[in-house]
């Protein structure tokens, strides 16, 4: 009797095991390791990425393509041997205004969302960007950054570009009036037109009673750049030849020591219509006729000639038409 009770148990205690062993052994579910939606296990694709193997940061998963910020905090910055200027990143406005015509380079036509309005009266407009500290002198309206008059556009490039010349690249200018050998004072318009040129005047030292100057003292001057005022019968309206301009710069070419000049070495002697010094706008117009021939590549982009026509014609009424400058 004993045996058969101690069999019957042991069978219990089989079946038992068994039971517990077919629990554990049923099929496996996919590894489950993060929930989806609404805390539903994800079971898509097998295992997905332990934590470890997410990015540790934004930068990891940013676009190949996004541009590369400069660090406004970087102690250095250099630039070619021969450039004119230094570049200025803080540019921020746009300013519009009747000057370059369609399709010429570095000025564009005024689009919609580009910043710049187009004045309700031109054909054609132009934009140029200038620096935030220049924003209270260009004339412009809050909502269109529309330049309200030509004069106020040109006078506006000019100081934008020309301000960030290097000061080594500044030329010397040896301004000479229609009267040879005598210069001009610090006090006089053109004085300031060499500066609004972005050029050093020679005689900004001489006293208004020394104003006679000889080759000697040009010489030692050595200018960059010569200007010299001839009258409106070898340069300006209606002069069309540049047969009387040649004959003036050579004969100023043949003064004495005047072949070792700086100017005359590097094709700077500039030879300027007096009908140029007259009104404001004129003597504009003839601050990017001189930039524009002693930093050409400043300027490149800027048609001198088209800022004569445009000053003249805005406050004139009409253009002026002839030859008003000469370089050789």
């Amino acid at each position: 009797m004993k045996r058969i009770l101690l069999l019957f148990f042991t069978a219990l205690l089989l079946l038992s095991l068994t039971a517990c062993r077919g629990r554990t052994t049923v099929a496996e579910t996919p590894n489950v390791t993060s929930s989806g939606e609404n805390g539903t296990p994800d079971t898509q694709g097998g295992s997905l990425p332990s934590e470890s193997q997410e990015p540790q940061n934004a930068d990891d998963t940013l676009d190949p393509d996004t541009p590369t910020e400069v660090d406004p905090k970087a102690e250095r910055r250099t630039f070619s041997d021969t450039a004119d200027a230094e570049l200025t990143p803080d540019a921020e406005n746009a300013l519009a205004g009747i000057g370059q015509g369609e399709g010429s380079a570095g000025h564009n036509d005024t689009q919609a969302g580009s910043g710049a309005a187009e004045a309700p009266d031109a054909a054609q407009t132009a934009t140029e960007t200038v620096g935030a500290e220049d924003a209270e002198k260009t004339g412009a309206d809050e909502a269109g950054r529309t330049a309200d008059s030509s004069l106020t556009y040109y006078e506006t490039l000019l100081a934008d570009r020309l301000g960030s010349l290097f000061e080594c690249k500044r030329l010397y200018v040896y301004w000479e009036t229609a009267e040879d050998h005598v210069t001009v004072h610090k006090t006089s318009q053109a004085h300031q037109v060499i500066l609004n040129a972005g050029a050093y005047d020679c005689a900004a030292k001489l006293a208004a009673d020394a104003l006679t100057v000889d080759d000697g003292w040009i010489t030692r001057k050595n200018p960059g750049a010569v200007v010299k005022i001839v009258d409106s019968s070898v340069l300006g309206s209606g002069v069309f030849s540049t047969a009387g301009a040649k004959a003036v710069r050579d004969t100023l070419a043949a003064r004495d020591g005047w072949a070792e000049l700086d100017a005359e070495k590097n094709g700077r002697i500039i030879l300027l219509s007096q009908e140029l010094l007259t009104t404001q706008a004129r003597r504009t117009a003839a601050e990017v006729l001189l930039a524009k021939a002693m930093y050409p590549s400043l300027m490149s982009d800027t048609d001198a000639e088209e800022a004569l026509r445009t000053l003249t014609e805005e406050i004139d009424g009409r253009s002026l038409s002839g030859t008003f400058i000469f370089v050789g």
